[in-house]
C-alpha cells in the first residue's frame, strides 16, 4: 500500500492536512507582505479584495495546468540552429505558447512573485515555503516529461492546497489592527 492510497482512504484526513498547509503558506506570505508595506493596513479591505482576486485567477488556473498538464517529450528539444528556433524551443519548454492566457498568467505570476521577493519573511519561514514549491515544481516536471496524469483526488488535493493558500492570503492581509502572529517572528 503506498501513501496515495492512504491518503485516499482518509480523504477528509488528507483534504484538511492540505487546505492547513495552504493556509499556513498563505498568511506566512500575507504577513510578510503586510510588515514590508506596513501602510497596506491602512486599506486592508481592498488590498485584500486585490489579492483575493490575484490569487484566486492564479489557483485557478495552477489548477487547470495541474489537471491537463501540457505533455513536452525530450525528442522535441533539439538543439537550434537559428535564434528563432532556440526561442521557439524555450517557449515550448516553459509552457508560454498558449497566447493570451499565458500571457495574463505570466502577468499575474510575476506581480505575485515581485510581492514575495519583497515580503519580509524570516529564514525558516522562507525555507518552508520553498520546500513546498519545490515540491510542486517536482510534480509539475513530472506531469510535463512523463505519462503521469493525476488521478481525480490528486487534483482536488492540489485544488484545496491552491484554496487554503488563497484563504490564508486573504485572511490575514483583511485585518486592519496589530499583528497577531508577532511571537512567531
Amino acid at each position: 500500500m503506498d501513501i496515495l492510497s492512504i491518503a485516499e482512504e482518509n480523504f477528509v484526513i488528507s483534504f484538511g492536512v492540505s487546505i492547513a498547509i495552504g493556509l499556513i503558506h498563505g498568511a506566512i506570505l500575507a504577513r510578510g507582505i503586510r510588515n514590508r508595506f506596513p501602510s497596506l493596513k491602512r486599506h486592508a479591505r481592498g488590498v485584500s479584495i486585490v489579492l483575493l482576486a490575484l490569487f484566486s485567477i492564479n489557483a485557478i488556473a495552477n489548477v487547470i495546468k495541474f489537471a491537463i498538464p501540457e505533455k513536452m517529450s525530450v525528442s522535441q528539444l533539439t538543439v537550434p540552429s537559428t535564434v528563432e528556433e532556440g526561442v521557439d524551443v524555450v517557449v515550448n519548454f516553459l509552457g508560454l505558447n498558449a497566447g493570451l492566457g499565458a500571457v495574463i498568467l505570466l502577468f499575474i505570476s510575476i506581480s505575485l512573485i515581485l510581492f514575495f521577493k519583497l515580503a519580509k519573511i524570516n529564514k525558516i519561514a522562507r525555507y518552508f515555503i520553498f520546500a513546498l514549491s519545490v515540491i510542486v515544481l517536482a510534480v509539475a516536471l513530472v506531469g510535463r516529461f512523463t505519462e503521469f496524469i493525476p488521478s481525480g483526488f490528486q487534483i482536488l488535493m492540489y485544488a484545496f492546497y491552491q484554496f487554503g493558500i488563497t484563504l490564508g492570503i486573504f485572511l490575514v492581509t483583511r485585518r486592519k489592527d496589530n499583528d497577531g502572529l508577532k511571537e512567531f517572528s
